[in-house]
């Protein structure tokens, strides 16, 4: 992604680009962690991943490693096939 100027608002208040937000799969309410690191401001998606489901077993539920890494993420896989509808 490009760098791309943002403007801070009177109250401190930046808006992250559509670009960003989806590029890391944030939506309303997303936490984020904030540091200040050799003089720059860096802005990271705080992740929590529940890895029980992963833990302790070696069961091929069916998922590719690319669907697997996405649902780790957190971000939508929106290759999987819809198994609610029928084809």
């Amino acid at each position: 992604m490009q760098t791309i100027d943002v403007t801070l608002a009177e109250r401190g208040q930046i808006v992250i680009p559509k670009e960003a937000r989806d590029a890391l799969g944030l939506k309303p309410g997303a936490r984020l962690q904030m540091r200040i690191e050799n003089g720059r401001l860096l802005i990271e998606k705080k992740v929590q991943l529940d890895l029980s489901r992963w833990l302790g077993c070696a069961i091929d539920d069916g998922l590719s490693t690319e669907q697997a890494l996405a649902e780790l993420r957190g971000r939508p896989v929106p290759w999987q096939a819809d198994t609610t509808k029928p084809t």
